[in-house]
């Protein structure tokens, strides 16, 4: 339908009653925002408006800034659809015939700009402090392996180190679809994708890794009081969990010690693993059980720790 002056007219006057309202209910700040890119959007989505600028620049500026603030999108767009509402009622009170429907047209296109933009930026700026944790986890991560102090690294990120970790080494096998010509790639990033999204529920927001398409080390923080019910840890059931996400079966290696243990821990786990694999034996998760701490005063004796599935409780003999 072509809009012609007299709804240039009703858009002008929206613009009239959209700028001195207040907000119902909503914080201030974000209120009062709003509503202004409500009114941006709506100058610039009406007749005759300057083409060539696909949004507000204060849309996708506000919600961006509201997302690190940590105001939540709901609020935001229950200010957006409160001033989109306003503005429809405006319509039906004050347009007549045409100019009602060529309104609510143009309020429609408002609705679907504000909403986009806000929630697109609020996206991209989880991302964004996804992908910097993510960073961070893996900087520590790595020191932690390589045995560095990670003193400063803790104060610069925030993420607490444990005291003692269950050390896994996992083995992730290719997906059948990263056989296929020219979706190899694609699908191993698919892969990892839903694996380390699988991780978090069952070990928690402390649990630390460093995993490739291939497989990778896990550490997840042992309780000091390994009997307390719910503690993160890394089971046959939770590996199982994470072999459905993977959409292939995963096999695991895991050890528990001091912090200070990690590098030993992980190459030993690594070793074991290659050799699980080498081996060609079942999928599953393999724990290395801990020789008995020597008495005061003896010698410790090297020991090669044997290795037991959980599964079944099967012994796997040293040479493993």
């Amino acid at each position: 339908m072509r809009v012609g002056s007299s709804s240039e007219s009703l858009a002008s006057k929206l613009l009239d009653y959209l700028a001195p309202r207040t907000g119902r209910g909503i914080p201030g700040d974000v209120a009062t925002t709003t509503r202004d890119y409500v009114a941006a959007a709506v100058q610039l989505l009406a007749p005759r408006a300057r083409r060539g600028v696909a949004e507000p620049p204060e849309i996708a500026g506000a919600a961006t800034r509201w997302a690190r603030e940590g105001v939540a999108l709901e609020t935001v767009l229950a200010s957006c659809h409160d001033e989109i509402r306003a503005g429809l009622e405006f319509v039906a009170a004050h347009g007549e015939g045409d100019d009602v429907v060529a309104g609510a047209q143009l309020i429609l296109r408002v609705l679907e700009m504000v909403t986009v933009t806000a929630s697109a930026a609020y996206v991209d700026e989880h991302r964004l402090v996804a992908r910097e944790h993510q960073t961070a986890a893996q900087t520590l991560v790595s020191a932690l392996l390589g045995g560095h102090a990670v003193g400063e690294l803790v104060s610069q990120t925030g993420i607490a180190v444990a005291p003692a970790y269950q050390v896994v080494a996992l083995s992730i096998p290719a997906h059948p679809d990263e056989r296929r010509p020219g979706a190899g790639a694609a699908a191993a990033r698919r892969k990892l994708r839903r694996v380390q999204a699988a991780l978090a529920d069952p070990l928690g927001s402390r649990a630390l890794s460093l995993l490739s398409a291939a497989g990778g080390t896990v550490l997840v923080p042992a309780d000091a009081r390994p009997a307390r019910i719910g503690a993160p840890e890394m089971t046959a059931e939770v590996l199982a969990m994470l072999s459905e996400a993977a959409e292939v079966p995963l096999t695991a290696v895991a050890a528990t010690g001091a912090t200070a243990r990690i590098p030993e821990l992980a190459a030993r786990t690594h070793d074991l693993l290659d050799g699980i694999r080498a081996a060609d034996r079942v999928p599953g998760l393999y724990r290395v059980a801990e020789p008995p701490e020597p008495a005061d005063g003896e010698p410790a004796q090297q020991v090669r720790m044997p290795v037991v599935t959980s599964n079944n409780d099967h012994r796997i003999g040293r040479s493993a």
